[in-house]
């Protein structure tokens, strides 16, 4: 596998040397004929011819003069394809360096005895076109026809070479043409990797060829340029198998791995993200099926400060609700909401209000108050640690703030609640997981209550750049040069953007508020596969510069208190059925005992009520061990 790519390698680096000694070549083939041309012109204006020995003496130590000074000019290395107009200035200065050589050169050898001097005048336009001129056809025909060639490039700004399919990298070219001077960096290659359009160009750049071009490709632009170029993704949604190729190019030529994103200003050209890394191409929202549920509608978001929550009133926002209500314990959070809502959503109708699900008589003012039809409950406590350190605020957050939550919901009539939950509510092995499965147990056995009010529960990962999340660890620690901390060498997880997450809530929330057959209904989001949580600070290491394999990059500290290496999305009784909405699963199976479930519910929030948190998590635990009898299996 390892001796075709070095091949290619060898053969390319021949191909390159060979093409920088047929440049050196022309270049002195071009000073000593434009002597040539330039000593004959000058001795027309003289009755006699000029002598043979001047005319041979002044080419060949002219052409030594530009043998001396072009490499040290490094004329010789430029890329004829990338030649603009601002080469001019460094061809003028050799060739006025090289006149500078040649003339006491010549002086020692002959005393200037029969030189015209005057000749010189003509010899350097004569040489400045010839070697400018060559240079921009070659340019024009490669690349962007004369009008690109003869464009004064920015070159404080950095190249790049581009990768994606056709449509993609047209798709980003022609972005690129719109932005004029503002582009982030100078376009000089594409890279197509089904590799069917070698040789051609798409909007005047050329294609190089597929990836194995890449390395070499980035090679010469580094010998040429002082900052290492853009390595630029075109697309939304690469391939995980070319995006981690990529990396592994990037992190060995040093060029710095960008994507072109659908935004505008800096955003159009970010870093590539952990979301780059997922083992799927991250699913685009789709918010025509929640557009029912939201438009005209007030709307109920409690956790509305917090990643999902947040993204949610963002979505939310752009369905044209009548009124969002905006639910967060955390001032801070609240204030970061509110102040982007006033920037990005003057034109929406919504209220800021700070309180805790937990406080009964808070939500229960909030409800009579703006009576919303739709609730969706977002507001949790989620960091496994903390939650372990605090089994009772686990506990009165995730159950009792769902089970006023719901009861409110129910009471004041609304169309529909949503309770988000985590994939760590599977056969949880900690307070957190275990407080979730609580939770979801409790929303749907309310469900049967209420004739108006019809509840769901949609279940899934972890999301990416969450705050406590791993990702977000991952890239402080680099940031800071300390070593990335794995747990487990073969724990993997589950993983999905803060879109599609709050896209795919809001579509569940919506099949559920369609439907009466699906009050009570559990929903999975299909996350694909999981993902390797040592392959993923691996990848996000070579993303930022640094070598995985280096000592001290990656240290493994063995899994915390209450963690498994490997999560589930259902139970082993439960499976997964499709529904209208791509993406979203509806979860069946046999239901649990009623009573026992009830009894286990009472006993948590009696012991979370109380402050009992021994009493609460034994009952925790004793409600996630209900399995289905025998007979219902």
């Amino acid at each position: 596998m390892s001796k075709a790519p070095s091949k290619t390698r060898g053969v390319t680096s021949i191909r390159s040397q060979i093409s920088m000694v047929a440049v050196a070549l022309f270049d002195l083939a071009a000073g000593a004929i434009s002597m040539w041309v330039a000593v004959l012109l000058r001795y027309r204006f003289e009755p006699i011819a000029p002598p043979d020995d001047i005319v041979l003496q002044s080419v060949a130590v002219f052409a030594l003069a530009c043998a001396i000074i072009f490499p040290i000019e490094g004329l010789h290395r430029g890329l004829w394809r990338y030649t603009a107009l601002n080469d001019a200035a460094r061809i003028v200065r050799a060739i006025v360096l090289a006149n500078l050589v040649f003339l006491p050169i010549l002086f020692l050898i002959n005393r200037l005895d029969g030189f015209p001097r005057t000749s010189i005048l003509l010899e350097i336009p004569i040489l400045l076109f010839i070697l400018l001129a060559a240079r921009l056809f070659v340019a024009a025909l490669r690349t962007q026809g004369l009008r690109g060639a003869l464009q004064i490039e920015d070159r404080t700004k950095p190249t790049a070479i581009l990768v994606g399919t056709d449509l993609e990298l047209d798709d980003a070219l022609r972005d690129l043409g719109r932005r004029n001077g503002s582009a982030p960096f100078r376009t000089k290659g594409l890279i197509e990797p089904g590799a069917t359009l070698t040789g051609h160009a798409i909007r005047g750049i050329p294609v190089l060829g597929g990836l194995e071009a890449l390395p070499a490709a980035l090679k010469r632009l580094s010998e040429v340029e002082k900052e290492a170029p853009r390595l630029v993704l075109a697309g939304a949604h690469t391939d995980a198998d070319i995006v981690n190729q990529l990396i592994r190019i990037a992190s060995r030529t040093g060029a710095k791995l960008s994507r072109a994103r659908p935004s505008d200003g800096r955003e159009a050209f970010s870093p590539v993200e952990a979301a780059d890394l997922l083992n799927r191409p991250p699913r685009a929202p789709n918010l025509s099926p929640a557009r029912p549920l939201i438009e005209g509608r007030r709307v109920l978001i409690t956790g509305a400060g917090g990643t999902i929550g947040s993204q949610l009133s963002r979505l939310a926002a752009t369905l044209e609700p009548e009124k969002l209500i905006l639910f967060d314990a955390s001032e801070a959070n609240l204030y970061e909401i509110d102040l982007e809502f006033a920037k990005r959503f003057s034109g929406v109708a919504w209220r800021a209000v700070l309180g805790d699900v937990r406080d009964r008589d808070r939500l229960d003012e909030i409800f009579r108050e703006e009576r919303p039809d739709v609730v969706l409950h977002a507001a949790a406590l989620k960091h496994v640690p903390m939650s372990e350190r605090n089994p009772g605020e686990a506990a009165r957050t995730n159950i009792i703030g769902t089970v006023n939550t719901i009861e409110m919901s129910q009471q004041y009539g609304a169309r529909v609640v949503a309770l988000i939950s985590t994939d760590k509510a599977v056969n949880p092995g900690n307070v957190m997981g275990a407080t979730k499965r609580a939770a979801e147990l409790y929303a749907r056995s309310a469900a049967p209550r209420s004739d108006t009010t019809r509840v769901c529960v949609v279940r899934f990962g972890n999301v990416l750049g969450s705050t406590g999340s791993v990702v977000p660890l991952f890239e402080r620690q680099i940031e800071a040069g300390d070593p990335v901390t794995v747990t487990d060498p073969e724990a993997t997880r589950y993983f999905m953007t803060v879109e599609e997450a709050s896209g795919l809530v809001l579509d569940a929330a919506a099949q559920t508020a369609a439907d009466p057959a699906l009050n009570g209904a559990l929903y999975v989001l299909d996350m694909g596969r999981p993902v390797s949580i040592m392959r993923l600070a691996r990848q996000l290491l070579r993303l930022r510069g640094r070598d995985p394999d280096a000592p001290g990059a990656i240290r493994v500290v063995g899994l915390r208190p209450g963690e498994k290496r490997h999560e589930s999305l259902v139970y082993d009784f439960e499976s997964t059925i499709e529904t209208s909405i791509d993406g979203v699963w509806a979860v069946t199976g046999p239901a649990l005992d009623p009573v026992a479930v009830s009894a286990g519910l009472d006993a948590i929030v009696k012991a979370a009520g109380s402050n009992n948190s021994a009493g609460a998590s034994a009952a925790l635990e004793a409600l996630c061990k209900l399995r289905p009898s025998p007979l219902d299996d």
